[in-house]
């Protein structure tokens, strides 16, 4: 909790930040909070809130435990970014203004070796100095290790702002916090994230596997402004900008001016652009300053176009719930996979029929698939004896179930390999990746063809052109040749000169939306 007080020594206005009920009595909460205030304690930058005392306030006679640890901070005046952006983007100016104050802040704080862990913009505060960073609550010190790694594992912060080496492991690094400013960046211009998610484990998987969107088209935004973006939200924290270069840029593109640490650390730079040359009198005014600079009328305007569109939104979605029509929510999942199944014969000791098949499995939903789960139906009471390139498997039922050994992201594919004997001849079916049923396509190759190589890792998802032809449905035992070319049923034996028949297939799309048995444990 977040008290105004007046401090009676000075005789000014504070704000006395406490633990609240419960919170005070855990020993870890008391030594976080005394951690931020010794933290913040030693930054001084006009874009971070400063810090003017600690202490603790209760009974002595109830020792520390009853106590209640306290942070005496400046008091500031003005409205957090996030109920700013409530009402909707701001010009690209303003966005870029604020965020470059807050990596000038971030910039001092990293030269301390502070790394604040937790940008967001409840944790902004502007102001009419400019904005003000917040809440160093889940600092780490640069080099340090992962403080949420004294948290059985845990990790403290907010999942549409945590960087992908928060939720990774591993030492604490400034690139932490430009990652979060990319994403503040790109929430002030666009008033939403660069990934769709409903949840918040869809906003961590976002962050480790998804790629951002990129910054729509803002009329006047400078062309720099996109690439860095893009650069601050590198997964690989080292590919990342420094704090100062993201201050720097995102300072030039408006020519305001920021407080960045010098090369010694001891001095100052002010980041700044030729001003612009004054307009003569009697010309029009540019468009561009009509545009950062609106009026009272043009606002009243735009907010009454908000309004509308919001009325025919509602009305869209009324008439869908009422009348069947589908509403196109692009953020909402959607599964969907494919799998290519390749088989050939095989010499495998002296096991009848004996296969070898690959399998490339895609993921073409919209959402990353961890751990990705496929399960398969061998109606031909074939056995498995090995598979190469999965975490593991095993029979179940009337088939098998394999997981795979990492992440799947959208788009993309893995294939393993398969060594079997024994059965009818009858092709696997009823293929399914983490319960949805996939558009399969089943190919049996000759003895002396190739099978598609192990990827050894995720790659893209195979175009539909580079995909096994598709056929007609498998018509049933006896349709096709058993795996590993064996002899038909009934001991019979094939004809030297004649092709073995092929009993590839491809599943129809009325069963890849019917509900089929699942294979079960």
């Amino acid at each position: 909790m977040v008290w105004r007080a007046t401090d009676l020594v000075l005789d000014r206005d504070v704000a006395v930040k406490l633990l609240a009920g419960e919170l005070a009595s855990k020993a870890g909460n008391r030594e976080r909070i005394r951690a931020e205030a010794q933290v913040v304690a030693r930054l001084q930058h006009p874009n971070i809130t400063a810090v003017h005392d600690y202490g603790e306030a209760g009974d002595l006679a109830d020792g520390r435990n009853g106590r209640r640890p306290y942070v005496v901070m400046e008091l500031l005046a003005g409205e957090l970014l996030s109920d700013r952006l409530r009402s909707g983007p701001m010009s690209w100016r303003r966005a870029t203004q604020i965020c470059a104050q807050v990596a000038a802040g971030l910039a001092a704080a990293h030269e301390r070796g502070v790394v604040h862990r937790d940008i967001k913009p409840s944790n902004v505060m502007l102001t009419s100095a400019g904005a003000k960073i917040l809440d160093f609550g889940v600092a780490g010190l640069t080099g340090s290790l992962d403080p949420d790694d004294e948290y059985e594992g845990r990790v403290f912060g907010t999942p549409a702002y945590l960087a992908p080496e928060r939720l990774l492991g591993g030492g604490v690094v400034p690139a932490t916090d430009v990652y979060t400013v990319g994403l503040l960046v790109y929430r002030c211009l666009t008033d939403r994230l660069p990934w769709h998610a409903d949840t918040p484990t869809q906003m961590i998987a976002n962050h480790v596997y998804e790629p951002p969107h990129p910054l729509p088209g803002i009329p006047g935004l400078p062309e720099e402004i996109p690439a860095l973006v893009g650069r601050c939200l590198a997964k690989d924290p080292e590919a990342r900008p420094p704090a100062v270069e993201v201050a720097r840029v995102l300072a030039a593109a408006t020519g305001i001016h920021v407080v960045l640490p010098g090369e010694d650390g001891s001095s100052t730079q002010e980041v700044h652009v030729p001003p612009i040359p004054p307009v003569p009198a009697g010309s029009a005014t540019p468009v561009r300053e009509r545009v950062d600079v609106p009026t009272r009328r043009a606002r009243l305007a735009r907010r009454r176009r908000r309004r509308m569109w919001a009325a025919v939104i509602a009305a869209v979605v009324a008439t869908g719930a009422t009348t069947g029509v589908v509403i196109w929510r692009p953020w909402v999942a959607r599964p969907a996979c494919q799998v290519d199944f390749y088989i050939r014969p095989a010499a495998l000791g002296s096991q009848d029929r004996a296969f070898e098949a690959r399998v490339t499995v895609a993921n073409t939903g919209n959402r990353a698939l961890d751990p990705w789960v496929l399960v398969f139906r061998l109606p031909g009471g074939q056995s498995i004896e090995r598979m190469d390139g999965v975490l593991r498997y095993r029979s179940e039922v009337g088939g098998m179930r394999v997981t795979g050994e990492e992440s799947l992201p959208p788009g993309k594919a893995v294939t393993f390999g398969v060594d079997g004997f024994g059965g009818q001849p009858i092709p696997p079916e009823g293929f399914a990746l983490n319960e949805t049923d996939c558009d399969t396509r089943v190919a049996q190759q000759q003895p002396d063809e190739q099978l598609p190589g192990l990827t050894g890792g995720v790659i893209d998802a195979p175009k539909t052109e580079d995909r096994p032809p598709a056929r007609p449905q498998n018509p049933g035992p006896g349709g096709g040749p058993p795996p590993g070319g064996g002899p038909p049923p009934g001991g019979g034996r094939r004809s030297d000169d004649q092709p073995p028949p092929s009993y590839g297939y491809t599943t129809p799309p009325a069963q890849r939306t019917r509900k089929r048995p699942r294979v079960r444990a």
